[in-house]
């Protein structure tokens, strides 16, 4: 989705040989993508954040899980049947 270096000089080439023009809506976004500094590193920052509180829960679901698991292992009338 990124605009490439060809596709930015391209259309600042265009805006520049015909001024009196307005860019198109898909050109205008291309521009202003290009624009953004870092812009990959901040969408996967982004991303990262979005996603963040979904891994958080999963962690947090596997951490109860394990202590649950313990305690079942480590149950007096679990150690009794096991024999």
């Amino acid at each position: 989705m990124l605009p490439s270096e060809e596709e930015r000089s391209k259309i600042q080439e265009a805006q520049v040989a015909n001024p009196e023009l307005p860019l198109g809506s898909a050109e205008h976004f291309l521009l202003t993508l290009a624009s953004i500094s870092e812009l990959t590193a901040r969408l996967k920052l982004w991303a990262f954040k979005l996603n963040y509180e979904n891994i958080e829960k999963v962690g947090n679901f596997i951490n109860e899980l394990v202590v649950q698991v313990n305690l079942v292992n480590n149950s007096y009338g679990y150690l009794f049947s096991r024999k």
